[in-house]
């Protein structure tokens, strides 16, 4: 980790146990005339307007006696392909442990130093009309620092974190929970107990889960959603700037452009159960499993990990052929007269709706004998009644066979509504789908986005 001294403005580098507990690290937004590592080699540096901030950046932390600083301007040689993954792989875990983080708002201009409580209604809309919320690298910047003090263009302070944590909620999506400090000690259960947004919504599992070990975890389709209205200037960074959020580390090739975000959702699939990355939706009719672009969680905020019914089922992998699935499910009849179009499966993820917390589910189609496509993308759905079924232990794969040569699977969870398996639909027998995981969406991002509870746009 290269730091700059904030009184001589000479980098040092450090390593491992050797970095700085104490060093200040600067969020801004990037200008059109950054000051870079390159520029201090040559001594060019303060004929770029960006110097100015580097400089005031230092003058500031120097006088509360902090002698290291983090620039992502000047600290990081870009020049160096390796160098610049070490550092975007590592950024998360640098703010995260730096002993303060200084917000710079370029666009804000306050009165002199007042305190929270005394600022004006028009400072206020000024930060919350801010750039800098609306970028995608400083979504982990906002984040992973414990201590986070926003200042204004002339380095004024704003106030913190937690102090605006209010504002910034309502600006950025983000539930405070989740902005503040996790909690030192385990909460009372009373304290976060069922979910207020109807009266059977019980052992809501967010609440529950902090109730029981004094931590909360949003899930991935949250953290989706989080980014979803944030823009970079380079496509790939759409994906590298959220590496730290999942605690994933891949190589950066610029120049793959979308392909950025498949591998990423690809590193999280291979660490993670959560079934969450699956709950979007699009303007498409039929998709792969995975979302093309972030834009396509803007939706998903309140889609929730650990669903009141478990699908006991195994581990889901990428495979060449698609997105291997074994996952419980129930045939797809739309009319009711034994023509089966497909099937509805259950995500081990849910969501609030008028009717409680219930599980997600998507439906599938088929496009061949052995593989499926998501169908209805437009839309994901809260749990119907049964009968759902659990995928069978089987070394077959998918397996597609007649009637006669199926054996009756258990029904968990719902209402029998009759036998899914007619004699007039292809679904006999089930033990694993494989669903096209990547498809192809055209040159531009999804636009109108479907709210999954009222489903419209």
């Amino acid at each position: 980790m290269r730091l700059i001294n904030t009184s001589t403005l000479e980098f040092r580098e450090f390593f491992n146990s050797e970095i700085p507990k104490h060093y200040a690290i600067l969020s801004h937004r990037w200008g059109s005339d950054e000051a870079t590592f390159q520029d201090f080699e040559k001594g060019v540096q303060e004929k770029r307007e960006g110097y100015k901030k580097i400089k005031d950046f230092c003058d500031f932390v120097s006088g509360y006696d902090v002698e290291w600083g983090w620039v992502d301007t000047c600290c990081i040689d870009k020049r160096s392909s390796a160098e610049l993954t070490e550092a975007i792989n590592s950024m998360y875990a640098w703010y995260r442990n730096a002993h303060h983080c200084y917000v710079h708002l370029s666009d804000v201009w306050s009165e002199e130093d007042l305190r929270v409580e005394e600022l004006s209604q028009t400072t206020l809309d000024q930060i919350r009309k801010s750039q800098w919320f609306t970028r995608g690298w400083t979504l982990q910047e906002l984040l992973a620092p414990r201590v986070v003090y926003f200042m204004d263009h002339d380095w004024h302070y704003l106030g913190t974190k937690k102090n605006l944590v209010q504002d910034i909620s309502e600006v950025t999506g983000i539930d405070t929970m989740y902005l503040l400090p996790r909690p030192t000690k385990r909460p009372d259960k009373e304290e976060y107990g069922p979910c207020t947004k109807t009266l059977d919504c019980h052992a809501h599992p967010p609440r529950l889960k902090l109730a029981l070990t004094g931590v909360w975890e949003p899930s991935v389709a949250t953290r989706m959603s989080w980014v979803s209205k944030r823009r970079t200037t380079r496509i790939e960074d759409m994906a590298y700037c959220m590496l730290g959020i999942f605690d994933v580390t891949m190589p950066l090739l610029y120049g793959e452009g979308r392909k950025a975000f498949r591998r990423l959702q690809h590193e999280i699939i291979k660490q993670s159960s959560d079934d969450s990355i699956f709950a979007w939706t699009a303007d498409q009719h039929v998709t792969g499993m995975l979302a093309y672009w972030p834009t396509n969680f803007a939706n998903s905020r309140n889609v929730l990990e650990n669903a009141p019914h478990k699908t006991h089922r195994g581990p889901y992998a990428i495979t060449n052929q698609g997105l291997e699935l074994p996952i419980t499910w129930r045939s797809w009849d739309p009319r009711g007269v034994g023509q089966i179009q497909g099937v509805k499966i259950l995500l081990n993820c849910g969501m609030c709706g008028p009717q409680g917390f219930k599980n997600i589910m998507l439906r599938l189609n088929t496009v061949d004998e052995r593989s499926w496509r998501r169908w209805f993308s437009y839309q994901i759905e809260p749990m119907d009644d049964g009968p759902w079924y659990r995928p069978q232990v089987s070394s077959h794969g998918n397996v597609m066979q007649p009637l006669e040569a199926s054996k009756p699977t258990k029904s968990i969870f719902g209402t029998k509504q009759g036998n899914p398996r007619t004699p007039t639909g292809p679904l006999t027998k089930l033990t694993k789908l494989m669903v096209m995981a990547d498809w192809l969406y055209g040159s531009d991002p999804p636009g109108k986005m479907y709210d999954p509870l009222s489903r419209k746009t």
